[in-house]
């Protein structure tokens, strides 16, 4: 039964990697001293980090695993006797020990997490590629009891990235799969896996090993209360501009102005472009020609320099996005939040730049200059981007890099953060909040 307070109806966890793992030294100088080994703790420390070497460069060829049992046991086998060369009989021994859940223990943040959600009245399941083992070493954890229902790789003869692994699931729980999210620590298996079947999916790193990784991620399970509730903070919805907070792309916009203007004997510098970004390109025709020749630019003038100046950008700019950009924007979507993209620039511009970065189907509305009688500063095309989105503008938060576009927002009745990509802070100064690059404004904005 869908609740509408939740987000989701039901979360779905992973277990190696994301409820269990092979994290701490101590089981391994255990084993060690067990095995007349040197177990000293410089020694445990060195086998422990040999093995988790081994797990992470043969981790690829245990994609899709578990279906059987006894294969899974000889991938572990493999990565075993590499860690101790020579010795297949203490592999086999720590394969004994692993099946017995004596090698892994439980992240710090599982029990924290598991009795959050179950305090919300959060329903819980599992679907794990994983040895026949795992319902014993779930009641060794003693965390059975949060989970059903629990979908075990080798007990029904289907792994992840499978998604029939997944219709198992949604046969038990009778959900809508958009109501469901799934947590997990491998991008193959786990991600691809789940969203290949409909389901959302975010990705646990706790080390942050996958910080551009196209999905939603979380550093901690801890997160998860995030996703579960509807967003509030900042707002409900956030809307990007383009040029500059989404696109790289201010450098060869200045330099396609430059090589424009520069027939009509006009020298033009950073400082005199980046102030105007956010108008259409026409009226930025305009204004630079009126500003330097002192004189008046025809509508049609202004045309004949805009269609060149996108002639020019067109052949020059290979799309590239802000540093950071694209993580931020999954997990911003990952959390719930309401995205839209204003801009000056023309829908081709938009279609023939963004497009290709592959991050145009994230936004929901998407205003570009030509679409709009009047561009920044005026207020309309936030106020479209709203009215799109379906989010009061009050309730939304609009992202600058440029004065004009910071007036556009705050006049359409938003709050306006900014980025120091083109200008300094203090040529920012009326956004409520200025941040030096997009790593401290995703902190801000994604803070608990």
């Amino acid at each position: 039964m869908t609740n509408l307070n939740f987000r989701y109806d039901l979360i779905v966890f992973d277990v190696g990697g994301t409820l269990i793992g092979s994290h701490e030294v101590a089981p391994y100088q255990e084993f060690l001293a067990h095995a007349a080994l040197p177990a000293s703790d410089h020694d445990a420390r060195r086998f422990h980090r040999r093995l988790i070497e081994n797990i992470t460069s043969e981790r690829h060829k245990a994609q899709g695993k578990g279906a059987d049992h006894a294969e899974l046991d000889r991938w572990w086998r493999t990565v075993f006797a590499k860690t101790l060369p020579g010795r297949e009989d203490l592999a086999d021994e720590m394969l004994r020990w692993l099946n017995a859940g004596r090698l892994d223990r439980l992240f710090d943040d599982v029990l924290p997490t598991l009795g959050a959600l179950a305090a919300m009245g959060m329903p819980m399941a599992v679907i794990s590629n994983f040895g026949m083992h795992l319902r014993d070493l779930l009641v060794r954890f003693e965390i059975l009891r949060y989970f059903n229902p629990v979908i075990v790789s080798a007990e029904v003869g289907i792994a992840k990235p499978d998604p029939r692994i997944f219709d198992l699931l949604a046969e038990q729980v009778d959900l809508p799969r958009k109501r469901m999210l799934y947590v997990g620590d491998h991008i193959g298996d786990d991600i691809e896996g789940a969203r290949s079947a409909g389901l959302d999916a975010v990705l646990i790193d706790r080390h942050n090993y996958h910080p551009d990784a196209a999905c939603p991620h979380i550093n901690s399970l801890l997160e998860l209360e995030c996703y579960v509730l509807p967003p509030t903070l900042p707002a409900r919805a956030i809307v990007f501009d383009m040029d500059g907070v989404v696109l790289d792309s201010p450098p060869i916009h200045l330099l396609t102005w430059q090589r424009t203007l520069a027939p009509l004997g006009i020298e033009l510098r950073a400082d005199d472009h980046y102030p105007l970004e956010g108008l259409p390109t026409e009226v930025t025709a305009q204004r630079l020609t009126e500003r330097f020749l002192g004189k008046a630019c025809s509508d049609r003038e202004a045309r004949q320099l805009a269609n060149t100046k996108r002639a020019l950008f067109r052949e020059m700019f290979n799309p590239s996005l802000v540093p950071g950009i694209v993580p931020l924007l999954h997990d911003l979507r990952g959390r719930g939040y309401r995205l839209g993209l204003v801009t000056g620039s023309a829908r081709s511009v938009v279609d023939e730049s963004l497009t290709p970065t592959g991050v145009a189907g994230i936004f929901e509305a998407i205003v570009a200059g030509d679409e709009v009688t009047a561009g920044k500063p005026d207020p309309e095309p936030y106020r479209s981007a709203a009215a799109r989105l379906g989010v009061p503008p009050a309730q939304c938060l609009a992202v600058e890099n440029a004065p004009l576009g910071i007036q556009s927002a705050k006049a359409a009745g938003m709050s306006c953060v900014a980025l120091e990509t083109t200008l300094p802070a203090e040529r920012l100064s009326a956004a409520d909040r200025v941040f030096p690059d997009v790593q401290s404004m995703r902190a801000w904005m994604l803070a608990p």
